[in-house]
Order: structure tokens, then sequence, then C-alpha cells
């Protein structure tokens, strides 16, 4: 028996080596297509959207009122996604008039009205890009969307087209890299991903929040695109409902990693879905907003007010005080932020086209059903001997304007989940 036993484990051994080899030559065989994929080329031009992208996916419906998209506007969001169902010309027209650019799902997303016939062919002027996928999943899919997108984008190079990203642990055969590289030769003019982190039980899946963002800000880099990223603002499943320090430490993290556009998910959401909450920012059985509606107000209009600013500037580094594995750590005396005491933060530095130097410094304390205030840090700031004069350009919850620096230090009180946006404004 012993001898069988040892007989069967090598051939169970040798069988395990076989299908991890036969898996790796189908990862190969797999990278090869897309490495082989070539679309009809596609020119690179502006967008003819202008403003920083904040997007929430599943805004009030075409069936909602004009006054729930005139909300959804107040509470900061820049972009409307139009959804193909019965309610879309309404959506549409509620959008112009309440002068919000839509860019339109090509695909009904399954919002709990029935789908209705689009004619796509309509060019409307306040349509400024399409979402043709969200998460395809196999090279089937990945084919089919980014076949579609090169296809809108050969159309219309200006009418931004994307589909949106699985979270990299979920994106398989392919994996997100290939799929990355893939897309962006064959017309796709920008990254955008799901990212769910924070969970029921009060914990928070910070290492794959970091990681993925390490891996899109790389390769927004690397090929010269945008990336956009995500918020969770609805509970559903196994993820909690943000607080206001989850849903600042969300997008105040996403933008220190470099992000230019900002989703939300969800700001409608399902009445009648088993383990799905029945509210997201909004109330979707009346349009009532809930209390993430004015935490989420007043962080947009913060993003906005420096939105300009962050579309031009390229990200150089991101580290972190007290960093988990996969983290670049903090190094003293490396940038021209020299030192900092903090509990928990970050730093995302940047320049701009002319060479200023930017950082954008997040207190990264936040948790659930805690408000920035609770989570509030006092930060001490040591800038490099050469730096004299430091503006603080935005700082939601505090007063932007030239830092007070005693001896080369600065100390800045910063509310949970929270960034200050500050930019060398002098130096020897």
């Amino acid at each position: 028996m012993k001898a069988t036993r040892v007989g069967w484990g090598r051939l169970a051994g040798r069988m395990v080596l076989s299908l991890l080899a036969l898996n790796a030559m189908n990862k190969a065989a797999l990278c090869d297509e897309l490495t082989d994929l070539k679309l009809p080329a596609v020119e690179r031009r502006a967008w003819r959207f202008q403003k920083f992208p904040i997007i929430a996916w599943w805004g009030p419906p075409g069936t909602a009122r004009l006054a729930d998209f005139q909300n959804y506007k107040e509470a900061g969001f820049s972009l409307y996604a139009a959804n193909p169902d019965s309610g879309y010309e309404q959506a549409l027209e509620f959008a112009t008039q309440v002068g919000l650019p839509v860019m339109a799902y090509r695909r009904a997303q399954g919002f709990g009205l029935p789908a209705a016939p689009v004619d796509f062919s309509q060019r409307r002027d306040n349509i400024v890009g399409w979402l043709t996928h969200d998460e395809p999943g196999g090279m089937p899919a990945v084919l089919e969307a980014m076949t579609a997108v090169n296809t809108l984008m050969r159309e219309d190079p200006t009418r931004w087209t994307l589909f949106n990203f699985l979270p990299p642990h979920a994106q398989n055969n392919p994996s997100t890299e290939p799929i990355i590289d893939a897309a962006i030769r064959n017309g796709m003019p920008l990254l955008s991903y799901d990212s769910y982190v924070i969970h029921a039980d009060g914990s928070d899946n910070t290492e794959a929040h970091f990681r993925y963002l390490e891996q899109f800000r790389r390769a927004s880099l690397r090929h010269k695109v945008p990336f956009w990223a995500f918020a969770l603002s609805i509970k559903h499943f196994g993820y909690r409902r943000p607080s206001e320090s989850d849903i600042r430490w969300s997008q105040y993290t996403n933008l220190a990693y470099g992000a230019k556009g900002l989703w939300y998910f969800t700001y409608w959401g399902p009445t009648d879905w088993e383990n799905w909450d029945r509210v997201a920012i909004v109330d979707p059985r009346s349009g009532a907003k809930t209390e993430l509606y004015e935490h989420i107000k007043k962080l947009n209009h913060s993003v906005l007010q420096m939105g300009d600013t962050l579309l031009q500037l390229t990200s150089r580094d991101v580290v972190h005080t007290s960093p988990l594995p996969g983290q670049a750590p903090f190094y003293e005396d490396t940038h021209w932020i020299a030192g900092i005491k903090a509990t928990d933060a970050l730093i995302g530095f940047f320049s701009d086209p002319k060479g200023a130097q930017y950082a954008l410094l997040v207190n990264k304390r936040h948790g659930m059903a805690k408000s920035a205030a609770e989570m509030a840090d006092q930060i001490e700031v040591r800038f490099d001997p050469a730096v004299r004069r430091v503006t603080a350009v935005n700082w939601l919850d505090g007063t932007p304007g030239p830092l007070k620096i005693i001896n080369g230090k600065a100390f800045l009180k910063i509310h949970g989940g929270t960034g200050v946006l500050l930019r060398v404004e002098s130096t020897l």
C-alpha cells in the first residue's frame, strides 16, 4: 500500500505539473492573440469634454424627474451615463436641460427598466463619449469590447469610447496587462476599472486597493493615457455602505495615484434586488437625498475646484508612511517634502508641464461609520531646506493659501480620508 500511495503521489504530482504547464501555454497563447491583434488605426485626438470627469454608474433614469437630474448635477457630477433602456430618450433630454454632458452606454446595464430599441446613429451634441462594455471577461468578450471601442473611435476620435475593466484579480484568461496594452494600441483613449475593497465586517482590502492603483498608474504613464478609478457608494453582498471617511479615502487615494476621473457605484440603485441596499447616494424610490449625498457633494466640488490643475499633472511617485507589503515607503530627505510625522498617510508627487512641483498629501485614516472629523490627524511636514514657500491649492475642511512654515516645518490638520493638494511656490 505504501508503494502504491507513493506511485499515486508521483502520478498526481506529474498531473498537477502538466496542468500548470498547459495553463501557462494557454495564457501565452492568449497573450500572443492580443499581441497580434491589429484593428484599423485610430487617430489620437483631444477629447471634446474638457472638464474633470466625475460620473456615477446608474444615475437617475429617464423615468425620474427633471429635479433628480438637477440634484445629480448639483452634487458635483460632471458627466451623466445614459442607459439605453425605455427611459433613454427622456434621460438625454433631461441631461440636456440641466447642462450635463452624456457618456452613454451602448448596451443596457440592467438598471431596472426594460431594454428598448435605441437609434445610436443620432449624434446628439451633448453625447461626448460611449461606454461599450462593463467588465468583459474571457477572450471572446474582450475582443468584442476592443472591436466595439475601435469602431466607435474611428467614427469620431473626439467622442472618447471605453470599456470598463474587471478588478485585476478577477480579470483572467486573458489577464489585465495584455488587455491594457492591446486596448490602447487599438485605439482606446483611457483606462477604467472596478475595485471593491470596503467590507461589511468593517475590514478593508487596502493591499488590493493600492496594488490596483499602482498597476493602472504605471500603465497610464507607460501609454500616456489617463485612467479613472472607483468608489463604492452602495451596500451590497459583502460590501458595506461607506462612511464619510471611507468615501473620501477611496477618492483622495485614487487622486494621489494620478487618477484623472472618478467613478461612484452607484448614485441611484435598485429597490428590490436581493442582498442589495435600498439606498445609494439617493433613495431610488423617491429621489430623496441620503446622508451620502451631502458628503459626496462636498467632496466632488472640492475636486472640481482643482480639476483643471489635476488634469495637467503627471504622477512622479507615490509613497506611504506606514506601507503594507507592495507599497512604496516614504524615505526621509528624498523629495521636497523631506520628512513627515503622521499616523498613516500617503503622498502622491506630481509635476505640471512647466515643471512646477505638487504633492497630494492624504490622511489614510478612515473606517466604518466614522466621520472625516473623527479620523482627523495633525500631520507635521518638514520641507527640504531649498523650499521657501508652499501653498495649499486645495484643502477640504481647511484654509487654502500659503502654509505657515516655521523652521522648515508646517502642521496640517487633515480630516480622515482627505487629501490636501500642495504646490511649491519658491525655492532657493
